[in-house]
């Protein structure tokens, strides 16, 4: 089974990982983190069932847009379900690794939920960052800290039960060298959450 199929067994069952009452507190201090991103273009890899997808929209307002993707049909069926009608949010059928994005059209990579499901981590990073503007910013984010991450994944079912975040220090060194500059990097048990921006000489 690969990862695509099981999200898509995931998105039928009970838990299509949604947000729950619970997370608002988290999502709020999201939001801080992120500041103000009226009228911002949002790049949502691995966007999921679309859990974040609505917040951006509401956080960027109608004068900006959300471009929300994923390789897993069933989550994106009920993203489309629950965003589609939101008339700056475009919802994609693609893969983080190989999406045909445009140059310099983004302010802000939102990696949220995702990025232990890369295989190919510095690959990504380095395929998503032209599309960023000059001033723009990639976030790595999770309503949780790597290691109770990598114990609920170690927990699961193959084919995601070896996708770990790595520790502040490794995600530092691989931005690092694809040509991001961290900005902040927050490790605890509630949060995991790392923004870059592109190098300034690169």
């Amino acid at each position: 089974m690969n990862k695509s199929i099981f999200f898509d067994k995931v998105a039928t069952g009970n838990d299509p990982l949604l947000f729950t009452p619970e997370h608002h507190r988290q999502i709020e201090q999201l939001k801080e983190r992120l500041g103000d991103l009226t009228g911002c273009h949002v790049l949502e890899p691995g966007c999921g069932a679309g859990p974040l997808t609505g917040y951006l929209s509401q956080w960027v307002g109608p004068e900006g847009a959300v471009l929300a993707f994923d390789n897993s049909p069933g989550m994106l069926e009920l993203c489309r379900k629950e965003h589609g009608h939101r008339p700056n949010v475009t919802i994609w059928c693609a893969a983080a690794e190989s999406a045909d994005l445009p140059p310099a059209s983004c302010d802000l990579i939102m990696l949220f939920r995702v990025f232990p499901h890369f295989d190919d981590k510095e690959h990504v990073l380095r395929h998503v960052r032209p599309v960023l503007k000059k001033e723009g910013r990639l976030v790595i984010a999770h309503l949780e800290g790597r290691v109770r991450l990598n114990e609920y994944h170690s927990r699961l079912d193959l084919p995601i039960r070896h996708d770990h975040m790595p520790c502040l220090q490794g995600v530092t060194r691989m931005l690092h060298e694809h040509q991001y500059e961290v900005v902040t990097g927050i490790d605890t048990d509630e949060e995991f959450f790392v923004e870059a921006v592109v190098k300034k000489y690169a």
